[in-house]
């Protein structure tokens, strides 16, 4: 399923996004750069909010797909990874963003 594969990746660089941003948030809020820091919450959370709509289109996806045939397990095997890994990195940026 080339469309799942495509989301999934689209998922991981916008978290990737997410954690870079995160990461200097809490770099400048670290140096007390409070407005530059904010700012690094801003985009890190606007890249976590784009992450979830493609994560909620790629569960939608995967649904429909399951409604007309039964997927192959090695790409539900790569989809529940990929949602797991997806799960986790939010939490762990979200982890951040409060600190």
């Amino acid at each position: 399923m080339t469309i799942i594969k495509k989301m999934v990746e689209a998922i991981e660089e916008e978290l990737e996004g997410a954690k870079d941003y995160a990461e200097k948030y809490v770099e400048c809020k670290a140096k007390e750069k409070m407005q530059k820091a904010s700012r690094y919450k801003e985009m890190a959370e606007d890249e976590l909010k784009h992450a979830m709509y493609v994560h909620e289109w790629a569960v939608r996806e995967v649904e429909q797909i399951s409604t007309v045939y039964t997927p192959p397990v090695e790409m539900m095997e790569k989809w529940d990874k990929a949602h797991k890994e997806y799960v986790e990195k939010v939490a762990w940026i979200k982890q951040m963003l409060n600190m």
